[in-house]
């Protein structure tokens, strides 16, 4: 077998495989998108989907900023308290 029958039997055979699988590649995608839609996904509703998840996501990390807001507030609220309480018991025990 010469060089060029070489070459032409790689090229036919790229040819043949991209083919062959660009057919595959359709086949199971169509079949993938009809067992999706009988379990009830529509591809179609792909974009619905992901803005409600965007906006699921976005409420939850709203939620999340204020409960965390809450939580440093009241943190900072106790330290205060913490620190005026310790503040009066170390001047009534150094005034005694």
């Amino acid at each position: 077998m010469t060089e060029e029958n070489r070459f032409r039997v790689f090229l036919m055979g790229l040819l043949v495989g991209g083919i062959v699988g660009s057919a595959l590649t359709i086949f199971v995608a169509q079949k993938v998108r009809k067992q999706l839609k009988e379990r009830g996904m529509d591809l179609g509703r792909a974009g619905e989907l992901a803005a409600l998840a965007k906006e699921r996501g976005d409420q939850f990390l709203a939620r999340a900023r204020e409960i965390m807001r809450q939580a440093i507030e009241e943190g900072r609220k106790a330290a205060s308290k913490a620190r005026s309480e310790l503040g009066e018991r170390f001047e009534k025990e150094s005034g005694e």
